[in-house]
């Protein structure tokens, strides 16, 4: 590959040769005197590596809002270049959080399940090092949300009837209902919510549950957004007396749930067995 001439030079001399590219080799060195003796020696076999190693299933990773914990599962490999070559092989794998703390490591592989207090969104970086200490970072972001939107109302909730709370007692025959997704709900210390992405008041009558399409009782969110809102309201005086109740229910983009049964004064008298004029109230 190379050759050197000392000219019949007397002592030791020495040279040297420099192999750039990545691979696998064996080298021998031939030293002949003017004579034209010679002598061969060979090397052992030389690992040259200049490839990072690779990550493996980041795309894999939930990164769209959920309810259901991530699962954060790679796997390194370590190829010389546009090779199927094995370059020095993947010394170790590990996940950081985003305060910069281990979570897990491993060799080649490792995995990751989300704790609740991950809860909200959180990027973290997987690191995969090779026996040649060449550094491969890559990064994904997971969004976690475990809960549910809140309901804040008017409404009464401790009215008893045989030792029973009758829900959500409406006195005033008017249903009015805050409901946002902010982080002060959740007791993980959750950094940011999913948001609400539809809120629905139902009239229910026997076992059907039918819709009430109003400006103030029915919303669905594009986007999710935290600080996302919807006040609810509705006048029960305008609606049918055949109401048993009504039933407010409302969904963040993660898939949670909240719902509500509201019971109007129409439906709390009945309950009692007491009947009263409808102008009375």
């Amino acid at each position: 590959m190379e050759d050197f001439d000392h000219g019949g030079a007397h002592g030791w001399t020495s040279d040297s040769y420099i192999q750039k590219n990545e691979g696998i080799y064996t080298f021998y060195a031939v030293a002949t005197d003017t004579a034209g003796h010679s002598i061969r020696v060979d090397t052992e076999m030389v690992y040259l590596d200049h490839s990072n190693s690779a990550i493996i299933g980041i795309d894999s990773i939930e990164t769209d809002w959920t309810n259901v914990a991530p699962v954060i599962s790679v796997k390194a490999t370590d190829y010389l270049y546009d090779t199927n070559t094995e370059g020095s092989g993947v010394k170790s794998l590990t996940i950081y959080d985003d305060a910069g703390e281990k979570v897990t490591t491993g060799e080649s592989s490792t995995a990751y399940t989300l704790e609740e207090k991950y809860e909200g969104e959180h990027t973290w970086k997987i690191e995969a090092i090779d026996n040649v200490d060449h550094v491969t970072e890559e990064y994904v972001t997971t969004r976690y949300d475990i809960t549910p939107p809140g309901i804040d109302g008017t409404e009464i909730t401790y009215v008893m009837k045989d030792g029973k709370v009758i829900s959500g007692y409406c006195q005033d025959n008017i249903i009015n209902q805050h409901i946002d997704d902010e982080i002060v709900r959740s007791v993980n210390g959750a950094n940011k919510s999913s948001g609400i992405k539809s809120v629905i008041l139902y009239e229910v009558t026997g076992t059907e549950e039918s819709v009430i399409y109003s400006d103030t009782a029915y919303h669905k969110f594009e986007n999710p957004d935290t600080h996302s809102y919807f006040d609810v309201f509705y006048d029960i005086n305008q609606t049918d007396d055949a109401v048993d109740y009504y039933l407010l229910i409302t969904e963040d983009f993660a898939g949670n749930r909240t719902r509500k049964k509201l019971t109007s004064q129409r439906m709390l008298l009945t309950c009692f067995h007491t009947s009263i004029d409808r102008g009375a109230y």
